[in-house]
């Protein structure tokens, strides 16, 4: 198995789509769901849209992607929410996990937020999603009220990170 080091990270808006499908569908299995058929039936919140300038990942975000023995194994959505820098889709492969790609992905997104001039990072997180939350905690995340009350009826636990 590669090593760590092997593991680098860059913004990469044009690996987005193949991760964020990968990361649906595996979410999907994991909530005990089917995977999507194809990328064209992705929700639209998933979607990733080069023609529009204000569009999710627009900067000051963007979209990192880690590389192991340079194939993308995982990436991670940033975007503005007000002042704070909103964390989106955070996911790494099964095959690169163990190797610390989550933690190298949430550290750059961190030195981008601050890049940015943002106070904090937030996020949501569905509450199954154990593994996702034990990280964002290890990293310093805390427990937040919800940040937006935009999130349909979808229980999300919201978490916070001081930069």
């Amino acid at each position: 198995m590669p090593t760590p080091s092997t593991v680098t990270v860059a913004d990469d808006l044009a690996a987005a789509p193949p991760l964020l499908f990968a990361y649906y569908n595996a979410t999907m299995v994991e909530m005990g769901g089917q995977p999507w058929a194809t990328p064209d039936e992705l929700p639209d919140f998933f979607r990733v849209d080069y023609d529009d300038p204000d569009g999710y990942y627009a900067a000051p975000g963007g979209y990192l992607v880690a590389r192991l023995d340079g194939t993308p194994v995982g990436g991670v959505g940033y975007h503005l929410c007000g002042a704070d820098m909103e964390v989106k889709r955070l996911y790494v492969a099964p095959e690169a996990r163990g190797h610390r790609v989550a933690r190298m992905l949430m550290d750059a997104l961190h030195d981008r937020a601050r890049a940015a001039g943002s106070p904090r990072c937030v996020l949501d997180v569905l509450p199954q999603r154990t593994t996702a939350i034990g990280l964002y905690k290890a990293l310093g995340y805390r427990a937040i009220p919800p940040y937006r009350d935009d999130h349909g009826p979808i229980p999300l636990d919201c978490f916070a990170y001081d930069l």
